[in-house]
C-alpha cells in the first residue's frame, strides 16, 4: 500500500483514504464475527457480498501472514 501511495497519491489524499479503508475493513471483520448472533450483521455481510463484481479475482492472503503462520505452526510442532 505504501508503494502505491508513494507512486500515485499525495500525503493529503492518503490521509483521507486511509481511515476509509481501515474503517471498512474493521466494520467487515466485526460484522463477520457477529453474524451468528446478529441478524443485522448477517444482513450487512450478505449485502456486501452481493456488491462484489463477478470479474474481481479471488483475494489472496498476504505472503507475510502465510509465512508467519507456517513459521508459528512449525515451532508449535517442535515444542
Amino acid at each position: 500500500m505504501e508503494d502505491f501511495h508513494c507512486e500515485h497519491l499525495s500525503d493529503e489524499q492518503m490521509k483521507e483514504l486511509n481511515p476509509i479503508i481501515r474503517n471498512a475493513i474493521y466494520t467487515g471483520l466485526h460484522a463477520i464475527s457477529c453474524m451468528k448472533m446478529s441478524k443485522a450483521a448477517e444482513s450487512y455481510v450478505n449485502f456486501q457480498k452481493m456488491l462484489i463484481p463477478g470479474y474481481w479475482e479471488q483475494p489472496e492472503l498476504v505472503s507475510d501472514f502465510v509465512r508467519s503462520v507456517k513459521l508459528s505452526d512449525s515451532q508449535n510442532y517442535q515444542d
